[in-house]
């Protein structure tokens, strides 16, 4: 198999698979409803997608457009150089399709509609690679006429390759053809013919100016076509621009092009689907960006809200937080006089509830002390749940039912304007659980309880650092230190060798009380030390907490449809996107005009 046949082979799967992705668009169902209107429409011009795709080989279906009285039947008979149709000043001369086609090819096979038509077998040499259609006037004057003869076109359209569409000097500017020719020329190329050049003026410049925002237009000719034909049934050749006309169609629609021309159409016909489907889902994304904006807004604000009260609870729990730092600091701190210390001071309920029932001296008094003792320690259990618990208990965050629904009616009306359709939306939903969807709390209390742990790590891990253990430990061996030189040097050297008394009791006590004294001073300022750096990462911790973007959303139900509606358009570009491409990537050098 050539090289040039591989590639065409791969385009076309290229193409086919892009009509599959539209047919599967939107994909998941929607409450959007211009998504929905514009699969419907996308379903209904798919199949004419499709059947063009599946022509690629078959003679080129050609069909004769323009208002009354353009010679539209002279051009065709002139073209062909034989009276195969009727032609005259009797306005409208065709009165109902005629399909010119040559006697060789199997008409069957073209599938076009033949109710109400008349069909032609002609032996043109021209008509072995195209078939002509000669359509009745979209403009005639009587309303009867008008309706079918519209009616009788729009049914030929789909099945049209090529569209010639002939005009006059009095006609170039009919707005109703037109009008009819924007909607036909989608999926078609286009050849524009002035007619009457025996006694019209040209006027192809300024038709081709005013025709020039909605259409590419290489080539427009001016025929003469009476004269053509006469020309040819007597003989000669045809002359001027009926000669360039006809080797120009000769040329063009050829066999070998029949392939590139309905590729082109499948494309053409695919992306201005697309571009208008596009167009009117992007006049919704103003309000489907507004109605996002109030989504996050609304959920920041909680969001917001839930981490001010952390901090307020947070703040008010000092003691709790104190303790499971200092469990922190004293993990890392390691075996040294400063530490013993702390342990202690974290340990003192406990001995003295140890000291006590060593003391007891009766069964009563045993029970009596005992259950002191598990009363504290449950109240120091229930203390250290409370901390775990602390986080938590946002669950209860004041947010009335009022403030919730009235958020929900605005978010509503913000879904409306954007085309979602919100009727069924909240039926037999609690208005707490829309409100606050239970995956953004749990995220958040998640999120919540890991900033807090980690928090006492880092202030943990702050206070615990190599100098700061040198510096207190130093520091609280001053007093301390001196209390064992002063005692060992009165024991071992002043009362051996000088003879002095032993230190009485009125050293040790005072002694005693100011070892107190200042091992409570240096709890106070490392006390002091953790609830400044407390304060500072609390403050840190809540503001982490509003920054961070939460994967939840505060009104799940909502936010999804929206976040769904933007991901359908935005699919839908890259669909106009990637055909748009594919029209530049096989856009071949044709003179045929065709949309823009």
């Amino acid at each position: 198999m050539r090289q040039a046949e591989l590639s065409q082979l791969e385009l076309l799967s290229h193409i086919d698979h892009l009509i599959d992705r539209c047919d599967d668009w939107p994909g998941e169902g929607t409450r959007w409803e211009p998504a929905q209107r514009a699969r419907h429409f996308l379903q209904r011009v798919l199949p004419r997608v499709r059947s063009v795709r599946e022509r690629l080989q078959m003679p080129l279906v050609i069909a004769m457009f323009g208002g009354t009285g353009t010679g539209k039947s002279s051009l065709v008979n002139a073209i062909l150089g034989q009276e195969v149709t009727s032609s005259g000043r009797q306005r409208p001369t065709t009165l109902r399709p005629q399909i010119l086609v040559h006697p060789e090819i199997n008409f069957d096979l073209l599938k076009l509609p033949t109710d109400d038509c008349d069909l032609v077998r002609a032996n043109v040499p021209l008509l072995e690679d195209i078939v002509i259609v000669d359509c009745p006037d979209p403009d005639t004057s009587e309303t009867e006429d008008a309706f079918s003869n519209v009616e009788r076109l729009r049914k030929f359209l789909p099945h049209s390759d090529v569209l010639i569409y002939t005009s006059t000097q009095q006609k170039y500017r009919s707005a109703n053809v037109q009008n009819e020719l924007r909607d036909a020329a989608a999926g078609c190329k286009l050849v524009f013919v002035q007619t009457h050049a025996d006694r019209d003026v040209d006027i192809r410049e300024d038709w081709k100016k005013h025709l020039s925002d909605e259409y590419e237009i290489p080539e427009l000719f001016f025929v003469d076509s009476v004269k053509g034909l006469q020309e040819q049934l007597s003989g000669k050749q045809a002359s001027g621009e009926l000669a360039r006309l006809q080797n120009f169609l000769l040329h063009q629609l050829s066999s070998s092009n029949r392939g590139r021309i309905r590729r082109d159409n499948v494309l053409d016909l695919l992306y201005a689907t697309l571009n208008r489907t596009s167009n009117l889902l992007q006049e919704y994304q103003p309000a489907l960006q507004k109605m996002k904006a109030e989504l996050e807004k609304n959920t920041r604000g909680i969001q917001e809200k839930m981490s001010r009260q952390l901090q307020e609870d947070l703040l008010g729990a000092r003691q709790l937080w104190e303790r499971r730092l200092v469990d922190a600091v004293v993990r890392r701190w390691g075996s040294s006089p400063f530490s013993w210390l702390l342990r202690l001071n974290h340990s003192l309920g406990t001995l003295l509830g140890s000291f006590g029932l060593m003391r007891a001296r009766t069964t009563a008094h045993i029970a009596l002390l005992g259950l002191t003792q598990g009363a504290r320690l449950w109240k120091q259990h229930q203390q250290e749940q409370d901390f775990t618990s602390l986080v938590s208990e946002l669950n209860d965050l004041a947010v009335s039912e009022g403030d919730i629904e009235e958020k929900r009616i605005v978010l509503n009306g913000y879904a409306r304007q954007a085309g979602i359709d919100t009727k069924n939306l909240t039926d037999n939903v609690n208005v707490q659980q829309l409100a606050i969807g239970s995956g953004f709390q749990e995220e958040f209390l998640h999120d919540a309880q890991k900033e807090v742990d980690q928090a006492v790590e880092t202030l943990g891990q702050k206070n615990s650092k190599t100098y700061v253990r040198v510096m207190y430990d130093l520091l609280f061996l001053i007093y301390p230190g001196f209390l064992l030189y002063r005692i060992g040097r009165n024991f071992f050297y002043d009362s051996f060798l000088q003879g002095q008394e032993i230190l009485t009791a009125d050293f040790y006590i005072p002694a005693g009380v100011f070892l107190l004294l200042w091992c409570g001073l240096f709890l106070m300022l490392f006390t002091r030390r953790l609830r400044r750096g407390l304060k500072k990462e609390i403050r840190n911790l809540v503001s982490r907490l509003i920054q961070r973007r939460l994967h939840h959303d505060l009104f799940p139900a909502l936010q999804h449809e929206c976040q769904l509606a933007i991901s359908q358009y935005e699919d839908l570009v890259n669909l106009e996107e990637e055909c748009s491409s594919l029209r530049a990537e096989q856009a071949s050098e044709t003179n045929l005009a065709s949309p823009r």
